[in-house]
């Protein structure tokens, strides 16, 4: 859906982006990672086409972004950081001012009846006749993603979504991307960590304007350190318990901590191994209980820390 070629941005003297290449496949949920300034905002402004790239080039569901802008962008849904809101319109006039933008065929009833289909997709019937300038922040922000529905586009790009939100709100907007998502291709730039972690199931990193990583969080954890970890809660089994993990093929450390009456082991792995069924037939002959077993979540802020750290020291 997607195909971004060298991408690159410059600003008199200064190189916002740099040399940047990826691709995303329909149906696809991304998140770009990374710090103010990274370059987020500025690709998607060249993916969106409101900028033009200082050289590379930008392919939207297979059409060049330079050659027909306007055919690309009608794939394209885009809520910028600032939602472009009429706060003294209804809810219901600025979807109905989207859909002239967007120079959607629907007139009287009928563009009422695909409105209020809007509105019910978002959740936002019961305010469909309220002035927006009343309405709360989250739905506001609703609102503004409603409108990105309007024409039905492939792709939803959406830059630092939830800044402003309350921790419910928040909860409520993720809710909205997850429905979304069934339908739609969807990038979302933050640079808050959990918020990409909660949405996203493959990131992209930013750092001074160019791409330093592309994967899935795991996979990128795997890469960065060289190995995987399981977390094994066990009871009973005394000191025997980590000398038969350690004897278990392609585990690489064992490490025990005491919680109670059951101990936590922390048990590193070769990235590209499964150990678990290993591990419960080492401890079954053991007189212990393998109360849990399950793989370590990644912590994407040591992961990023750890990114950009390895960049700036290349």
């Amino acid at each position: 859906m997607i195909r971004a070629t060298h991408l690159s941005k410059r600003y008199g003297g200064k190189m916002a982006l740099y040399n940047v290449n990826f691709s995303i496949g329909k149906g696809e949920v991304v998140g770009f990672l990374g710090p103010n300034g990274a370059g987020k905002s500025t690709t998607m402004n060249l993916l969106c086409g409101y900028l033009e790239p200082t050289w590379g080039k930008v392919e939207i569901a297979g059409v060049d972004m330079a050659l027909q802008p306007l055919e690309a962008r009608r794939h394209i849904g885009y809520l910028p950081e600032i939602p472009p809101l009429y706060m003294d319109m209804t809810v219901a006039e600025q979807l109905s001012f989207a859909c002239e933008l967007r120079r959607l065929p629907q007139r009287g009833g009928a563009l009422r009846d695909y409105v209020d289909s809007l509105c019910r997709r978002t959740e936002l019937l019961d305010v469909r006749d309220r002035l927006i300038r009343n309405l709360s922040k989250g739905y506001r922000q609703r609102v503004a993603v409603t409108q990105l529905l309007v024409g039905s586009p492939e792709i939803l790009i959406l830059d630092e979504p939830t800044v402003g939100l309350d921790p419910r709100q928040i909860r409520e907007f993720r809710d909205l991307l997850a429905q979304l998502a069934q339908e739609h291709t969807i990038i979302l730039s933050s640079h808050i960590l959990s918020e990409i972690r909660s949405s996203c199931s493959r990131i992209l990193v930013f750092n001074e304007g160019t791409l330093i990583a592309d994967g899935q969080p795991e996979r990128l954890q795997e890469e960065l350190s060289g190995r995987r970890v399981l977390l094994a809660e066990v009871r009973g089994g005394g000191e025997a318990v980590a000398q038969a993990l350690a004897a278990v093929s392609d585990v690489l450390s064992v490490e025990a901590e005491e919680d109670g009456e059951t101990r936590q082991f922390r048990i590193s792995h070769r990235p590209g191994t499964d150990v678990r069924g290993a591990v419960y037939e080492a401890l079954k002959p053991l007189p212990c209980t393998l109360l849990t077993l399950r793989s370590q979540e990644v912590s994407l802020e040591s992961l990023y820390l750890e990114i950009t750290r390895r960049n700036e020291e290349a």
